[in-house]
């Protein structure tokens, strides 16, 4: 019986340095630096919209030649207070409409929540993960 407990004890404490271990490696971007890079977003694309959720659903890391990439996706909820009005039909360049999740124009209410799905692309750089807002995580 002491046998069967100390090897119990001995693989928890492996597990424990393990985990441990795996906790200290590199930090993928997450739920709140997805939040904030997705606000950046847009503003910086001109939504006078407010972020009321936003949860990473899936990430992956994407390597090419010497480029260390990650892409973030996720589910936002995002309310209009204004309203808002997007023009997505004729978006050629990824910008306010690929961040909403939307392919052609649409018109929100005042206080209207629009649940968006998406991606963000971060790229590895000295400073941390670069992402699409030209800031450093």
């Amino acid at each position: 019986m002491a046998s069967g407990l100390r090897f119990v004890l001995g693989l928890v404490a492996g597990l424990s340095v393990a985990l441990t271990l795996s906790a200290c490696g590199e930090h993928m971007p997450g739920d709140a630096t997805g939040a904030k890079v997705l606000r950046n977003l847009l503003e910086k694309n001109g939504v006078d919209a407010k972020l009321v959720s936003f949860k990473k659903v899936q990430g992956r890391e994407v390597k090419r030649e010497n480029i260390d990439a990650y892409e973030l996706m996720y589910e936002a909820e995002i309310q209009f207070p204004e309203g808002f009005e997007a023009k997505c039909a004729d978006e050629r360049a990824r910008g306010k409409c690929a961040f909403l999740g939307l392919d052609d124009d649409r018109t929100f209410a005042k206080s209207e929540v629009h649940t968006s799905e998406g991606t963000l692309h971060f790229v590895k750089s000295e400073k941390g993960w670069m992402a699409e807002d030209s800031n450093a995580y």
